[in-house]
């Protein structure tokens, strides 16, 4: 049988042993857990050992070499205790090693950075120098455009004063011709009111038929000019009509119509009048003829009168000169009132082409300007056009790298420190993840893209991502809608 102080002292013992355990497992927590940590304090050993004066020989020995067990599991305690020391000083030195390399990749990640920042700058500058050379371009291209306008519009105006200059000159020397004419005739008419009764017969006839050439040739010459002038009028509308743009084209048809018409009706009148001229001179002819019948009839009447009477016959011939004379001087003001009337009719016909012509030369001329300005005023649009899309490229651009700084300064240092590297990460493996952000500056979607085919590193990259949201949003509304706009990648090199 058991001695029952050995049972005694069984549950003690349980207890001391039970401790020790205890204190060997909170310690290997401690140690698998990688963190400095201050070893715990060494808990009092509660040795609850009975004692009794009486007991014999056997009882004292197993206390002892209790006592001497318990000795020895505190020597190897502490000697576990000292080895596990040794192993967190290596760990933490190991540690230090680990977070100057990443110190060290950290600034040479911040270096590249600096230097993909400065190239994104200088490709920014080479964009806004060719943005300027294209700007500058256009500016010369648009100086080019209205010095030709205005050398064209120099060549109109001298083209148009060349035209109302060779128009004056004409009319300066019909004028003269016809004032020529008109002294030559009266000249000519107070020759032959001197000649002889017979001459005046002659020269009456001869001058007649002189009269009716000289009138149709006027006529001739008349409707030369008028068609030379309609041909020249008809050009210049042509050349205006060619330079003013559609809409100024169709009116000016249309004008052209309206003036042919005019000019037509004219040339109509001027037929009429020409044919009733006409009439009239073989009325006047015919009249002419009956009076040389009349005056032969007459003269051989008065041949056998001045047979018998002398007197008589002189008395008759000289009233009969006369009447000639007053009939003469009647037709001589009878045509001068013709003519009048004609020379009326033709300087109100000039003066209404000379109006229609002035008309039809200021609404060109108001066309022209209303094109000119219209031209103008798009070009103007153009060029504002110009200047706020390029307004608009250069906000852009500035948001743009407004918002890489702010990916660089605030999203980069947020990812990684949110990211716990796997000890699978290895030199030359790389991730990328591609997120896109919503407002409030939370993680919509995220993809991956690994090289390695190492899994955990994949996750660890996607979860420092992930931890990292929500990312902080600049105020500027424009850099955070170019945030929300595109995806924002991160690159993990485990180097």
């Amino acid at each position: 049988m058991t001695d029952p102080k050995i049972k005694r002292l069984r549950g003690p013992l349980a207890l001391s042993l039970a401790l020790h355990l205890v204190l060997i497992l909170l310690f290997a927590y401690q140690f698998d857990a990688m963190r400095p940590v201050r070893p715990p304090e060494q808990p009092e050993i509660i040795r609850a050992v009975a004692v009794n004066e009486k007991a014999p020989e056997p009882a004292q020995r197993t206390q002892k070499q209790a006592e001497e067990a318990q000795r020895q599991q505190l020597e190897q305690q502490r000697a576990a205790e000292r080895r596990a020391e040794a192993e967190r000083i290596a760990a933490a030195k190991r540690r230090e090693e680990e977070q100057a390399r990443q110190a060290a990749e950290k600034k040479e990640e911040a270096r590249r950075q600096a230097e993909l920042e400065a190239r994104q700058n200088e490709e920014a500058e080479h964009k806004a120098a060719a943005e300027e050379r294209k700007r500058q371009e256009a500016l010369k291209k648009l100086s080019e455009q209205r010095r030709r306008d205005e050398a064209q519009r120099k060549e109109e105006a001298e083209a148009k004063r060349r035209t109302e200059e060779d128009a004056r000159r004409k009319a300066e020397t019909e004028a003269k011709r016809k004032a020529e004419q008109e002294a030559r005739q009266k000249a000519e008419a107070e020759a032959r009111r001197k000649a002889e009764a017979e001459e005046a017969k002659q020269k009456a006839e001869a001058e007649a038929k002189r009269r009716a050439a000289e009138e149709a040739r006027q006529k001739a010459e008349r409707e030369a000019e008028r068609k030379a002038e309609l041909e020249a009028r008809r050009k210049a509308e042509e050349e205006a009509q060619r330079k003013a743009e559609l809409e100024a084209k169709r009116k000016a048809e249309m004008e052209a119509r309206a003036q042919a018409e005019a000019e037509a009706k004219a040339k109509r009148e001027a037929q009429e009048e020409a044919r009733r001229q006409a009439e009239r001179e073989t009325k006047k002819a015919e009249q002419i003829a009956k009076e040389k019948a009349e005056a032969e009839r007459k003269a051989e009447a008065e041949t056998k009168r001045k047979a018998e009477l002398g007197a008589k016959a002189e008395a008759a011939e000289a009233k009969r000169k006369a009447e000639l004379e007053a009939k003469r001087k009647a037709e001589a003001e009878a045509r001068q009132k013709a003519e009048a009337e004609a020379k009326r009719k033709s300087e109100e016909e000039a003066k209404r082409k000379a109006e229609a012509a002035a008309e039809a030369k200021r609404k060109a001329e108001q066309e022209a300007r209303r094109l000119k300005e219209e031209r103008e005023l798009a070009l103007r649009e153009a060029m504002e056009e110009e200047r706020q899309a390029q307004k608009a490229k250069e906000a852009e651009r500035a948001a743009e790298n407004a918002a890489q700084a702010w990916v660089n300064r605030q999203f980069g240092p947020r990812v990684e420190r949110n990211w716990l590297r796997p000890p699978s990460a290895k030199s030359g493996m790389s991730c990328t993840i591609q997120v896109r952000l919503v407002p409030g500056g939370d993680v919509s979607s995220v993809q991956a893209s690994c090289s390695g085919g190492d899994a955990i590193f994949e996750r660890s990259a996607e979860a420092a991502v992930r931890k990292a949201s929500p990312f902080p949003m600049p105020s500027d509304p424009l850099v955070a809608k170019q945030l929300l706009g595109q995806s924002v990648r991160f690159n993990f090199h485990p180097d």
